[in-house]
């Protein structure tokens, strides 16, 4: 049975008795235990879908060919890979096929060639077709997207085709280069369990993020993923974020009265999972009450054996209000100041769309002060320079756009790694 630490920290662990209705932050942590059992390894199935548009040229795209090179030799004989390139027109490079052929797979691999535009749409529909080419049970469907540049009059058909594919269990790694692709694409692609998308600030890092990608695959802990979050009768989820190992919020339903469920998607090993709850509490008599039942289901990898299930509990006091102090737990609080950054970043973007540039420029002011109370000097220095810049020129640079949006993510660079 696979074994897993559970721990949920509330913001507060003493709340003031009340006749009104209050709010409570709670971090739910969860990390596979030291030395539990080794997970067998799911064979992948891989399809790597490139931009070779004529911005590709050069250093980006022999850093893909690299990193595709060495992608081949971390497969096993018996895993599928696939590799598909666009630019104005897609075509399957390498059809999807056992990856023992590895040197005649990468003698095409190296024949690649950057030129034309960028039409993203029917490159990930060839991807999806190769991965369905070699759809096996008990393994990893994958999708490795990258690109440098904006897709033009298909972005609807984008979206369609990763749905259709992550409605059939493909997952999607969207990755973008440089500072001219389109972001707000990319994260719809990978709105969804099993997905996710990331900003890659040079080339130099093309193979380290790639063969990182292909690792966290190859070490699943735990399959089909859920959280079911129990509440007190007139209590309320506000809201449900992933903070750990990168931010995004993650749709609940109510799946019965003060039953709350969400998907967490596949679990692999090397992240540690950290979700902040955001509750309404009712009012509650001075006393001790439990305000979170919590239960962790899942299955094991390669195994089809029955959900398994953890559970935990959290207790919290409640006292006259005299008696109660306003102090947050320091960790919840450093992960709600990124969270909130993370936010007011998001609403500001919006705001500048509408032309609201005063209230964007605001909005991302307090963002960089809750980075820079977060400890994240570098990142809150670019937002206050990026709202500086919005408030004079009327807009951000392309880059520091991607830099603010990924950084307060988790999702750029080198920092996802930390």
């Amino acid at each position: 049975m696979s074994k897993v630490d559970l721990r949920i920290t509330p913001s507060r662990s003493v709340l003031p008795a009340s006749s009104e209705p209050q709010l409570l932050y709670a971090l739910i942590e969860l990390s596979a235990q030291s030395g539990a059992t080794k997970m067998p390894r799911l064979p992948l199935n891989l399809c790597l879908v490139i931009d070779r548009s004529s911005s590709m040229r050069g250093e980006r795209l022999q850093q893909v060919k690299q990193a595709a090179m060495q992608i081949l030799d971390l497969l096993g004989d018996h895993e599928s890979f696939a590799l598909v390139t666009f630019n104005d027109r897609a075509e399957v490079v390498v059809s999807a096929q056992l990856a023992r052929a590895r040197a005649e797979i990468k003698r095409q691999i190296s024949a690649i060639e950057a030129a034309g535009g960028t039409e993203m749409a029917t490159g990930l529909a060839l991807g999806v077709q190769e991965l369905q080419r070699a759809m096996m049970p008990r393994a990893v469907h994958r999708l490795l997207l990258l690109t440098d540049g904006r897709t033009y009059g298909d972005e609807s058909r984008c979206v369609e085709i990763a749905r259709r594919a992550q409605a059939r269990g493909i997952g999607i790694t969207a990755l973008g280069i440089g500072s001219e692709w389109n972001e707000d694409l990319l994260e719809t692609i990978a709105a969804r369990e099993n997905s996710r998308t990331h900003y890659i600030t040079s080339a130099s890092e093309i193979t380290k993020i790639f063969t990182a990608e292909v690792e966290r695959m190859h070490n699943l802990f735990a399959q089909d993923v859920h959280v079911r979050i129990a509440l007190p009768q007139q209590a309320l989820v506000r809201s449900l974020d992933r903070v750990r190992p990168f931010i995004g919020p993650l749709p609940v339903i109510e799946e019965t009265d003060f039953v709350w469920t969400a998907a967490l998607g596949d679990w692999p090993e090397s992240d540690t999972q950290a979700l902040l709850l955001e509750i309404v509490v009712p009012p509650l008599p001075v006393g001790r009450h439990t305000l979170l039942r919590m239960s962790l289901r899942f299955r094991t990898p390669g195994s089809d054996s029955a959900i398994q299930s953890h559970e935990q509990t959290l207790p919290v006091v409640f006292r006259d209000p005299n008696e109660v102090s306003d102090n947050v737990d320091p960790t919840v609080k450093h992960w709600l100041e990124r969270l909130v950054a993370y936010r007011l970043q998001a609403s500001a973007w919006q705001a500048a769309e509408e032309g609201k540039l005063e209230e964007a420029t605001r909005r991302l002011q307090m963002a960089g002060t809750r980075l820079f109370e977060a400890g994240q000097v570098e990142l809150a220095r670019t937002v206050q320079e990026e709202a500086t810049r919005l408030l004079r020129s009327g807009q951000a640079s392309t880059e520091g756009r991607k830099r603010i949006k990924y950084g307060t993510r988790g999702l750029i660079g080198r920092e996802e790694q930390s």
